[in-house]
């Protein structure tokens, strides 16, 4: 994880403490990202929902 080596290519969000990096040719579902995380035992996961293909 951490930042991006093409900076560049892509749109830096602050939320809270939290850094998200977005690539710039991502298309949003009424301008809307969302990022869930999810834990079982010591599975962890990250889901982006919102995302137009």
């Amino acid at each position: 994880m951490g930042k991006p080596d093409n900076i560049k290519d892509y749109n830096h969000h602050r939320v809270g403490d939290i850094d998200v990096y977005v690539k710039t040719d991502v298309v949003a579902k009424n301008d809307e990202l969302t990022i869930k995380y999810s834990k079982f035992l010591w599975s962890e996961k990250l889901t982006v929902e919102g995302m137009v293909y």
